[in-house]
C-alpha cells in the first residue's frame, strides 16, 4: 500500500526532475504528473472480468523556447524518458502566442477530491468484485425469471499530481474516484459517479432501481406519437451535461471564438429566462474540480450564464492572452480529441463542475400528456460543434403518460433531432430535483425535440 506521504513525494521528484533537466535549454517549461492506481470490474452478462492499473504514471510536458511552443508525453517514472522526449519534441517546435507558463503559488497539498474509504478499497480488489456481484445480483432479483442482457462495471481508482513550471512552487494534489454503471438489454442504463467509496447499499439499490423502473411494455414513435412529431420532452441530467459539455462549450469557449468557429460575446442571449449556468474549477468533491486546472491556474467559480444571459466566456491562458491580454478562467485542460491520449494532447479551453440551479416543479409535472424522457442519444459527439444541430439515435428513455412512466422506447426505433442552442432559448421547464453526476449538479428540463 502507497502511503500518501511517499506518493506525494514521488510524483513531486519528478516534475521537479525534469524541470531542471531541461532548464538550460529552454525559456519556460511546464511538467504535470500523475501516478495512479485502478481496480474495475467489468460486466458482460454473468461474467466479471477484471481491469487493474497498478502504479501508472503518465507525464505531460510543455516547453517554449525563442516564441515557439513544444508539447510531449510519456508513461512511466523516468527522468531520462520524460526529459529526452520533451528535448526531441523542442526541434519541432511551433510558434505560438503563449507567452509563460504559470507561476505557481505555494500551497499545501490538496486533497479536495480524496476519500481514505475509496483510497483504500484500491488494495482490495475482492471487495470491488463483491460489489460489483452485488449490484448485478440485485438487478436480476428485481426480476426474478427474467433473463436480463447485463452490461457495466464498477471502478474505482486514486491518483497523486504534481505540477511544477519554471517559477514559484510545485503544486501537489490527490484525488479518488468511484463508479458504476449498469445496462440492461443494450438499451436502458443508471449509473452513478464521484470521488468516494461506493457502498453496497447504493449499488444494490442501483441495480435494483434501474429494473423496477422500467415498464415491461415497448413502444415505437408511431405506436406512441402517431408518427414523427416535435414534442416538449424531458431531458435527463446526463444527457443535458453531455450536450452542454460537446455543443456548449462550442459557443462559450474563448478559444473558439479567437479562431471563429464561435461568434458569442457576453451580453448574448444564450437560453431562457429559467436556465443559469455555473462553471466550478475548483469544486470539492467533484471528479471535475481541483485546486488548479492542467495550466496551473488555480480553480475558480464563475457564472457562465444568468437567467438565459452569456455572462463569461470560459479561457485557457492562451485564449485570454489574445483576446483580452487578461487573465484565464482557469479552464485550460488537456482535452482528447479522437484517437488523442489526455497527457498527449493540447490544452483547450474545458468545462468544471457544471452547475444549473433547481426549478420549482417536480421533474413529473414538468410534461403533462404524451411525451418521453431522453436518458441519453447514441453518438452526441458527431453532432454539428458549429450550429449545435444533432440528429442521433435514443439510448435510454421511457415514454411519460401526465408524468407517468408508461412504456420503455423501443431499442432501435427511436431518433431524436434538434438544436440544442434552440433548446436552451426555449426551455419551458426546470426540475424541482437535481441529479450529481459526479462532474455536474443539474435538474430534468423541458425543452423541444423531434422524434421520429
Amino acid at each position: 500500500m502507497t502511503s500518501m506521504n511517499t506518493a506525494f513525494a514521488s510524483v513531486r521528484a519528478l516534475a521537479e526532475a525534469v524541470r531542471a533537466r531541461v532548464a538550460h535549454v529552454t525559456d519556460d517549461v511546464e511538467v504535470r504528473v500523475e501516478r495512479a492506481d485502478q481496480v474495475a470490474y467489468v460486466i458482460e452478462g454473468r461474467a466479471l472480468i477484471p481491469e487493474l492499473e497498478c502504479d501508472a504514471w503518465r507525464v505531460a510536458m510543455r516547453a517554449r523556447r525563442g516564441g515557439r511552443l513544444a508539447i510531449a508525453a510519456t508513461t512511466g517514472s523516468s527522468v531520462d524518458d520524460a526529459a529526452g522526449a520533451l528535448l526531441r519534441a523542442l526541434s519541432a517546435a511551433q510558434p505560438d502566442a503563449l507567452e509563460d507558463f504559470a507561476a505557481l503559488h505555494e500551497t499545501p497539498p490538496d486533497g479536495r477530491g480524496w476519500d481514505d474509504a475509496a483510497a483504500a478499497m484500491i488494495d482490495r480488489p475482492a471487495q470491488v468484485r463483491a460489489l460489483a456481484a452485488s449490484m448485478a445480483d440485485a438487478a436480476r432479483a428485481a426480476s426474478p425469471g427474467a433473463e436480463l442482457v447485463l452490461e457495466g462495471g464498477l471502478k474505482v481508482g486514486r491518483t497523486w499530481r504534481a505540477m511544477a513550471t519554471a517559477r514559484g512552487a510545485t503544486v501537489l494534489s490527490a484525488s479518488t474516484v468511484g463508479s458504476a454503471f449498469l445496462m440492461v438489454d443494450g438499451n436502458e442504463w443508471d449509473s452513478l459517479a464521484g470521488t468516494a467509496a461506493p457502498t453496497e447499499h447504493g449499488l444494490r439499490a442501483l441495480g435494483r432501481e434501474l429494473i423496477v423502473g422500467l415498464p415491461p411494455r415497448e413502444v415505437t414513435v408511431a405506436e406512441w406519437l402517431g408518427g414523427p412529431k416535435e414534442v416538449t420532452v424531458l431531458i435527463d441530467p446526463r444527457l443535458l451535461e453531455s450536450l452542454l459539455r460537446a455543443l456548449f462549450l462550442e459557443r462559450v469557449g474563448l478559444d473558439r471564438v479567437v479562431s471563429g468557429l464561435s461568434n458569442a460575446a457576453v451580453g448574448d442571449v444564450v437560453g431562457a429566462p429559467i436556465f443559469s449556468l455555473v462553471d466550478d474549477t475548483g469544486a470539492a468533491a467533484s471528479l471535475a474540480g481541483g485546486v488548479i486546472d492542467h495550466e496551473g491556474v488555480i480553480g475558480q467559480r464563475k457564472t457562465v450564464v444568468e437567467r438565459g444571459v452569456l455572462r463569461t466566456l470560459l479561457a485557457d491562458r492562451r485564449s485570454a492572452k489574445v483576446a483580452w491580454g487578461g487573465a484565464s478562467t482557469g479552464n485550460g485542460f488537456r482535452l482528447p480529441l479522437m484517437a488523442e491520449d489526455a497527457s498527449e494532447a493540447p490544452v483547450r479551453v474545458g468545462m468544471g463542475h457544471l452547475d444549473v440551479p433547481a426549478g420549482n416543479t417536480p421533474r413529473m409535472k414538468l410534461v403533462p400528456g404524451r411525451t418521453v424522457v431522453l436518458t441519453d442519444l447514441l453518438g452526441v459527439h458527431s453532432a454539428n460543434r458549429s450550429t449545435g444541430a444533432f440528429n442521433n439515435p435514443v439510448q435510454g428513455g421511457v415514454a411519460l403518460e401526465d408524468g407517468v412512466p408508461v412504456a420503455r422506447l423501443k431499442a432501435g426505433a427511436w431518433s431524436a433531432t434538434g438544436n440544442f442552442h434552440t433548446m436552451l432559448r426555449t426551455l419551458s421547464g426546470v426540475s424541482a430535483e437535481r441529479l450529481h453526476t459526479g462532474t455536474a449538479s443539474l435538474p430534468w428540463v423541458a425543452a423541444p425535440v423531434r422524434l421520429s
